[in-house]
């Protein structure tokens, strides 16, 4: 004997109610004497209930309720797909498309978020229309579309991409609010050649489509292979990677630049900056550290270990005056002020001892956060500085709108200060102003003493830079080594 089962369907049109009927026939069979089935006993049973679960299960699991279309987990299961025939056949080339809707958080402000989900689902029809027979158009996330192009050699891409765009670009969607006119980007990845893999694909595609918002007209972005792009992508990873760890191992360290009185030449106080268990205490390390930090969302935990870092060292050293950075989102936590007023209140003379740096151009994104910011550091004794000062879309009349003690001039603006005329007038103004709003100003980046000496004429308090000593462990000079550090 062996036993059996097969699942079949009774056609709609054999049914009263016209629906199929789905059944599984399962048994054994028994062979005759010349070896083929002779009689079979089995039980079948009707499973379209089953059935219909089972449809909806794949169907949640492969297709997005929104849009209908399909859904990112289905999308990238394709483009595997879709790359291992490609890599089989030489001959034969894809691309993956990611169309961005622009400007969709606007008309869910404005609309709200049900207009918005109405304005994808209506831009997905359109896509969806546009595309060839075999081509896949999925849902990737958000206001995301991806289509897989198959058999799509590079001259094709532009042709097919603009073909979608025409579809959105100066296209009224009639919603239940009025209607709405949308615009979209394209970043697009040639299969294989671009992308081995389905993750390389993606980012490629999404790199491109993010390049593509730059692009004037029909914003449409090939990836271009780039080595040093590359590089750079997997050194940061490996940042990520190691600075992920020190926060988990807290293995996070200070290391202190001096900045220097204009006049004198002694030291009025150190930056703190965060550096890895290894890491030299090169200038550009900390700003690293920071932006990776940032990206990967938890600047606010390095934050906080800065903080007590700091406060830390202020109560080892009670003549040391420390100016520490902090980024505007953890500005706006409770629990970091709160951190930094018990820590100024136990430690005699904090304080007076702390300034505390938040850059322009975070600031500038919300001016009465940042007022009421400055107005807590304030009542807590401490001073604050802006940083990087210029670096951004600089306004004069930030510095009437932030009651700042303290400007620390981008050191962009030094580098090339003595043979720039226009960097000139922008440092000479900046100081001047500063003054007259009250707020005293360093310069950062000075590696020579003739940039050293025009700053000082031009009347800067104070000066930051490897002529005055990198950043390293915190070192207390003598009046002799002082001397020799100045003349």
């Amino acid at each position: 004997t062996s036993s059996y089962q097969c699942v079949y369907a009774i056609a709609g049109r054999h049914v009263k109610n016209g629906e199929a009927v789905w059944l599984e026939d399962t048994g054994v069979w028994q062979a005759g004497p010349d070896g083929k089935p002779e009689r079979a006993e089995g039980v079948v049973r009707v499973i379209s209930e089953r059935r219909r679960r089972e449809e909806n299960l794949r169907r949640i699991s492969d297709y997005d309720e929104l849009t209908g279309l399909s859904n990112r987990r289905y999308l990238e299961w394709q483009i595997g797909e879709t790359l291992k025939a490609c890599q089989e056949n030489d001959a034969t080339s894809a691309a993956l498309l990611i169309i961005s809707l622009d400007r969709i958080d606007v008309v869910n402000d404005f609309y709200g978020f049900a207009i918005g989900d109405e304005l994808i689902r209506q831009c997905g029809e359109r896509i969806a229309k546009r595309a060839r027979g075999d081509d896949l158009v999925a849902r990737f996330s958000g206001a995301k579309f991806g289509v897989i192009l198959r058999n799509c050699s590079a001259k094709e891409i532009h042709v097919a991409s603009r073909r979608f765009l025409e579809a959105l670009h100066g296209k009224v969607v009639e919603t239940s609010a009025g209607p709405v006119t949308p615009n979209a980007t394209i970043g697009a990845c040639l299969l294989p050649r671009h992308a081995a893999t389905v993750r390389e694909a993606v980012a490629h595609a999404s790199q491109a489509c993010k390049a593509a918002q730059h692009h004037s007209g029909f914003r449409i972005k090939v990836h271009e292979p780039d080595p040093a792009a590359k590089a750079r992508r997997r050194e940061e990873a490996a940042l990520a990677t190691a600075l992920s760890a020190a926060c988990e191992k807290d293995s996070l360290r200070l290391v202190f630049q001096p900045v220097v009185e204009a006049k004198t030449g002694e030291i009025g106080f150190h930056e703190c900056l965060v550096r890895m268990g290894g890491e030299a205490g090169d200038r550009t390390g900390g700003g690293r550290i920071v932006s990776i930090a940032s990206k990967l969302g938890f600047v606010g935990a390095l934050d906080h270990r800065s903080l007590e870092m700091a406060l830390d060292t202020l109560a080892r050293h009670p003549d040391v005056h420390l100016s520490l950075n902090v980024s505007m989102e953890t500005a706006e936590d409770p629990l970091w002020l709160s951190k930094l007023a018990n820590g100024t209140h136990s430690i005699q003379g904090a304080a007076d001892r702390l300034i505390v740096e938040i850059t322009e151009s975070h600031a500038v994104h919300d001016l009465a956060e940042a007022g009421k910011f400055i107005s807590v550091i304030h009542s807590l004794g401490c001073r604050v500085a802006i940083d990087d000062f210029g670096a951004g879309f600089t306004s004069f009349s930030n510095l009437k709108a932030f009651p700042v003690d303290m400007i620390k001039i981008d050191g962009s603006f030094t580098a090339n200060l003595l043979r720039d005329n226009k960097d000139q007038v922008f440092v000479k103004s900046l100081i001047e102003i500063a003054k007259a709003c009250g707020a005293r100003t360093v310069v950062e980046w000075v590696e020579d003493r003739s940039t050293a000496g025009l700053l000082l004429d031009w009347g800067v308090d104070y000066l930051q830079g490897h002529l005055y000593g990198e950043a390293g462990e915190l070192i207390r000079e003598t009046p002799g080594e002082r001397a020799r550090r100045v003349g």
